[in-house]
C-alpha cells in the first residue's frame, strides 16, 4: 500500500518583546528547530513551514514564505505565511507557542485558512543563572491568550498539552492529527460516484445529496448501468489491460472455480469502472450489485468491488453512498496503509454472545484474506466449489474467505435532518475452523447487546466499513472538526 500524506502547516510563534528585536531569542529558533527535526518522525505529515530568507534572514516573502528567521511574530508576517500556505494547499495547522506566543498572528492564520489546528505549549528549560523570574520560554502564559483567540472565533483546535517536541506522546498526539486531518481533508469537496439505483426494497440506503453538499461540499456523479456495461463491451478479449488483469487475479487466490468466459466479463468490468473513477476523479463509489448486472452482463460485481477497493478505488455494494463515505473516513484514517472491508452486520454468534458475523457476498479485498493457501473465486451457486464451470452463470465472480485477525474499527455514517452522526466502535477478529461462503469473519466486542441496541436506536443501518486497528482517538478527533456528533460504543 502506498501511504498518504497530509500537508501540514507549522506556525512557530513567537512574542517579541521589543520592536523589530533581531536577533530572534536563541531559544525560540531552537523550539523551531527540534519541531521540525521531531515532525519528521511521524509517517504521513508533510510539514510546510516559513523559513528565514537564505540571503539575508530578515526578508518577508509570501511567495516563498521566507520571514525573519522563519518564525512569526506579527500580522504583516501572518498575512504573508497565510497566503504562502494557501497556495501549498495545507489542509491543517499546527501551532506551537515557542516562547509567549504572538495571539494575534497566529489567530489570524488560523482564521485565513479555517482548517483543522493543533496547538501546543512549549516547556520551560532550566532556571537561567542569576536574577530572573524563572522563566524562559513563558508559552505556558501566552499559550492561553492564543487559545482564547481560537476560541472567540469558533476555530475548533486539539489542545495537546505543554510538551517539547521530540516527547514520544506529542509525536503520537500529532500522529493522531494528521489522521483526522486526513479525514477530514478527503470528505470536503469530494467527488462521489453512483453506479446504478438501489435495491429496490432498500430504502435503507437512500441519502440526501443536498445534505451532502451543505455539510461537505461534495458532489455526486451518477451513471447508469447500462452505461459502464457499454464501456466494459469495448475491451476487445486479447487487449493487454484485459490479459493484465487476469493475470492478476490468477495469481492473486488459491482457486478459481468460475469459466474463462467469465473471468473476461470481471475484468472487462473492473476496467470499465475504474475508468469511470479516474475520469470522473471520485473518492469513492457507491455501485447497484443486483440485478441489472446479472442481466445486463452476465456476472456478479463482488470481485470488481474487491479489486477496486484494493487499488484504493473504494467501492460500496447495493449502492450505499453514505457507505461509500464511510470507507473513505476508515481509508484516509489509516493514510492508505490498509483498505476496509466494506460489512454487513450479519449474524450474532450462536454460542458467543458477543460475537457477531461480518461479512458479505465476498467483495473483500484479498490483502485482507487470513489465509492465502483458502482463497477462492466462486459462483454463488457453488461456494464449495464442487460445480463445473458455467461459462452462462450470472452468479459467478465471489471471493470466498475469512479476513485475518487482530483488532478492527467500525464506522458508519449516517444523516437524518442535515444532523451528521458517526458510529465508531472496535472489536477483535476471532480466527474459526468453520468454512462459510462469500468473505467473512467472527468479530467479538466487550458489549454486543449495547452495540446492536446503539445500531437500532440510533438509526444506523446493517451495513458499515471495517478496517484493521484502532482508529478510535482519531475519529473522535475528525468527528471535532467536522461537527459531527460521534457515537461511540466502547
Amino acid at each position: 500500500m502506498s501511504r498518504l500524506n497530509v500537508k501540514i502547516g507549522f506556525v512557530p510563534s513567537y512574542r517579541e518583546f521589543t520592536e523589530n528585536s533581531i536577533p530572534v531569542p536563541e531559544w525560540v529558533l531552537k523550539m523551531r528547530r527540534d519541531a521540525l527535526a521531531a515532525f519528521r518522525q511521524v509517517a504521513g505529515l508533510q510539514v510546510v513551514a516559513p523559513a528565514a530568507c537564505p540571503e539575508d534572514h530578515i526578508r518577508l516573502d509570501a511567495g516563498q514564505g521566507y520571514t525573519p528567521d522563519g518564525v512569526i511574530c506579527n500580522l504583516d508576517q501572518a498575512e504573508a505565511v497565510a497566503d504562502f500556505f494557501q497556495r501549498e494547499k495545507v489542509a491543517g495547522l499546527i501551532i506551537g507557542t515557542l516562547n509567549f506566543g504572538d495571539e494575534r498572528s497566529a489567530v489570524k492564520i488560523a482564521e485565513r485558512l479555517r482548517v483543522p489546528v493543533l496547538l501546543y505549549a512549549t516547556k520551560e528549560p532550566p532556571v537561567p543563572a542569576g536574577p530572573s523570574m524563572g522563566r524562559v520560554s513563558d508559552s505556558y502564559c501566552g499559550t492561553l491568550s492564543l487559545a482564547s483567540g481560537l476560541y472567540r472565533r469558533k476555530l475548533p483546535f486539539h489542545f495537546a498539552g505543554i510538551v517539547y517536541a521530540e516527547e514520544a506522546e506529542f509525536l503520537a498526539d500529532v500522529d493522531k492529527f494528521v489522521r483526522a486531518v486526513a479525514v477530514v481533508k478527503a470528505l470536503k469537496g469530494a467527488r462521489i460516484g453512483q453506479i446504478g439505483v438501489r435495491p429496490q426494497p432498500f430504502e435503507t440506503v437512500a441519502y440526501d445529496e443536498t445534505a451532502m453538499i451543505r455539510k461537505f461540499g461534495q458532489n455526486v456523479i451518477c451513471a447508469e448501468v447500462s452505461d459502464i456495461v457499454s464501456r466494459a463491451k469495448r475491451y476487445a478479449d486479447d487487449d493487454p489491460a484485459v490479459l493484465a488483469k487476469i493475470g492478476q487475479m490468477r495469481s492473486e487466490v488459491a482457486e478459481i472455480t468460475v469459466a474463462d468466459a467469465l473471468l473476461l466479463k470481471i475484468v472487462k468490468m473492473e476496467l470499465a469502472v475504474a475508468d469511470f473513477y479516474t475520469r470522473q476523479g471520485l473518492s469513492a463509489l457507491g455501485m447497484q450489485c443486483w440485478y441489472s448486472m446479472q442481466d445486463l452482463w452476465g456476472m456478479q460485481t463482488c470481485a470488481v468491488f474487491s479489486r477496486l477497493t484494493a487499488a484504493g478505488m473504494l467501492t460500496a455494494c447495493e449502492t450505499d453512498i453514505l457507505g461509500s463515505l464511510s470507507m473513505m473516513v476508515n481509508y484516509n484514517v489509516a493514510l492508505g496503509e490498509t483498505v476496509p472491508h466494506f460489512i454487513d452486520w450479519t449474524i450474532q454468534h450462536r454460542e458467543n454472545e458477543n460475537r457477531f458475523l461480518t461479512w458479505h457476498c465476498g467483495n473483500s479485498p484479498v490483502c485482507l484474506a487470513n489465509d492465502p493457501r483458502k482463497t477462492a473465486l466462486r459462483a454463488r451457486g457453488d461456494m464449495a466449489g464442487a460445480l463445473l464451470p458455467d461459462s452462462a452463470d450470472p452468479q459467478a465472480g465471489l471471493y470466498q474467505f475469512q479476513l485475518k485477525p487482530g483488532k478492527v474499527t467500525f464506522c458508519r455514517l449516517a444523516e437524518y435532518d442535515d444532523c451528521w452522526k458517526m458510529l465508531i466502535t472496535t472489536g477483535e477478529i476471532i480466527p474459526s475452523d468453520e468454512v462459510l461462503a462469500g468473505t467473512w469473519a467472527w468479530v467479538e466486542v466487550k458489549d454486543h447487546r449495547k452495540l446492536y441496541r446503539t445500531l437500532v436506536e440510533e438509526g444506523f443501518i446493517h451495513h458499515a466499513s471495517m478496517i484493521h486497528g484502532d482508529q478510535t482517538t482519531s475519529l473522535l478527533l475528525a468527528c471535532k472538526f467536522l461537527d459531527i456528533q460521534p457515537v461511540l460504543v466502547e
